[in-house]
């Protein structure tokens, strides 16, 4: 009998959104420490998820890598590490948090005026069109690799 495997806690899907970032950009802690201004001591500490979650240190650590803060939140709030990974350079999780007060700032208490079902539409049509985009082929790569690919076939075969 095959047991699923334990959720990973929150601590756990911190520290591997944190390496996972951190080696993608080719830095050492110690490197990444001294961007954030921390000791190493600490650094270690905060990247194997043994100090309670820190805002601070998730922005500092952003900035010391050029990803985006709030895909690190994200990446644990989701389950997924590689989601910080992921998001760090196009920072779409910077984007939705930057929606979310815009519309926070023009409506303000109105927000609670709307309804769920009209929430999960929007949400939802907005990210099946990204979902779209990412999965629609690219008529300029399927052109050039079928022309490729005909090129290959009518050329001679090289021998003597």
């Amino acid at each position: 009998m095959v047991f699923a495997s334990e959720p990973m806690r929150d601590s756990e899907l911190l520290s591997a959104a944190l390496k996972l970032v951190r080696k993608a950009r080719g830095m050492s802690a110690r490197q990444t420490a001294a961007a954030m201004h921390m000791s190493i001591r600490t650094y270690q500490r905060f990247e194997a998820g043994v100090t309670r979650l820190n805002l601070d240190h998730i922005h500092r650590f952003a900035k010391a890598t050029a990803s985006d803060p709030h895909a690190i939140i994200f990446s644990v709030m989701i389950g997924s590490p590689r989601f910080a990974l992921n998001a760090a350079d196009n920072m779409l999780s910077t984007v939705m948090v930057v929606g979310v007060q815009k519309l926070e700032r023009a409506v303000g208490d109105r927000i609670a005026e709307l309804d769920t079902r009209s929430l999960v539409s929007a949400v939802a049509a907005l990210f099946d069109g990204l979902i779209d985009q990412v999965r629609s082929a690219d008529p300029t790569r399927e052109w050039l690799d079928s022309g490729r690919a005909e090129l290959a076939a009518k050329r001679p075969k090289p021998g003597r």
